[in-house]
């Protein structure tokens, strides 16, 4: 045991999609990001004693925003720094971050450590990709440090996020803005989604399913639209059968009417009972491959356009609960009697 570890996340690939404005915003919050981190008080979940965990955190990110920053100068934009890693390997798209943790109370264990290092990280992937959604782009992912063979680094990518981010600008809906790293993270906080392993109230659980979409790399099949669904009945409170009448008009009392080429609600709603009806192809996962991401989107049995639009959605209700600094709606239903 020590008084404080520093574990290492190499990020084989760590440039996330963008274009020259989406660039900007990436790197300016990711400089947010390193000078917020500095002896940061962090609440992990308990731990298996049922001990609370609380720990001070800094994070090095300096590597990670040179690269961006090289990314940048040297091709004008992610996008085209990710064309000329296809060309020449030579282009790198790999970085690292370091994370330092010290415990506020007694000493730190190497196994808790690495959780509290795992929660942080969901949590800063949570914050990041609320604020600017996309951002966060952690593949082929590693550890390093003292005893890091014994554990698996978690892989987010950034590709359903940024759809949605798309999908939201080119529909001109629903309203989605970028906001700051802090109110992001501070909002976490007040939802206390680190503390918990288990998800018990509606945010978290729709909190905890965003990761797993962030977790989904090539993949925007009928499960991927379970987990979007699930957000959505979550956010609004829909948990009966039957309730998509209810989400549309819930949806519409918050963020407004719907535009016609946003309305994904019905097809995700469609896509959920042919799974069920076991009516919808399945398909082999692909090979990835950084030259084929286009062949693979439109691949038969993908619904990039109902994930996207719906995920967009999602992050739209988050955004409208953080402007309200609340943590989930309440519907009152009434009758009227003529």
């Amino acid at each position: 045991m020590t008084s404080s570890a520093t574990i290492e996340l190499n990020i084989g690939k760590a440039i996330p999609p963008g274009n020259t404005t989406e660039t900007g915003n990436v790197i300016a919050l990711w400089q947010q990001v390193s000078s917020f981190f500095s002896q940061r008080h962090f609440c992990g979940p308990e731990s298996a004693d049922g001990e609370s965990v609380s720990y001070r955190v800094d994070l090095n990110a300096d590597a990670l925003l040179e690269l961006m920053e090289n990314a940048r100068q040297e091709a004008g934009s992610f996008n085209d720094w990710q064309k000329r890693h296809i060309e020449n390997p030579q282009a790198r798209i790999d970085a690292s971050v370091v994370i330092r943790l010290t415990p506020e109370s007694g000493q730190c264990k190497q196994a808790e450590c690495y959780r509290v290092a795992a929660v942080f990280l969901q949590q800063l992937v949570l914050a990041a990709n609320i604020a600017v959604p996309g951002s966060v782009q952690l593949l082929n992912t590693r550890f390093v440090g003292p005893g890091a063979h014994c554990y698996e680094a978690q892989e987010f990518d950034a590709r359903i996020l940024y759809g949605a981010f798309k999908s939201a600008s080119y529909n001109e809906w629903p309203p989605l803005n970028l906001l700051e790293f802090d109110t992001a993270w501070q909002w976490l906080e007040l939802c206390q989604t680190s503390r918990v392993v288990t998800a018990i109230s509606r945010i978290n659980k729709t909190l905890f399913t965003l990761l797993k979409v962030a977790e989904q790399r090539h993949e925007t099949s009928a499960r991927t639209v379970l987990l979007v669904i699930y957000q959505l009945e979550q956010l609004l409170d829909c948990r009966h059968a039957n309730s998509l009448e209810l989400i549309h008009n819930r949806t519409r009392m918050i963020l407004g009417d719907i535009p016609e080429a946003a309305n994904c609600l019905n097809e995700l709603a469609e896509i959920r009972s042919s799974l069920f009806l076991a009516n919808q192809p399945v398909h082999r996962p692909p090979l990835i491959a950084h030259n084929a991401a286009e062949s693979l989107r439109d691949q038969m049995g993908q619904h990039n356009s109902a994930v996207e639009a719906g995920t967009a959605i999602v992050l739209a209700l988050i955004h409208n609960l953080i402007s309200r600094n609340a943590t989930c709606y309440e519907f009152t239903e009434s009758v009227t009697c003529k």
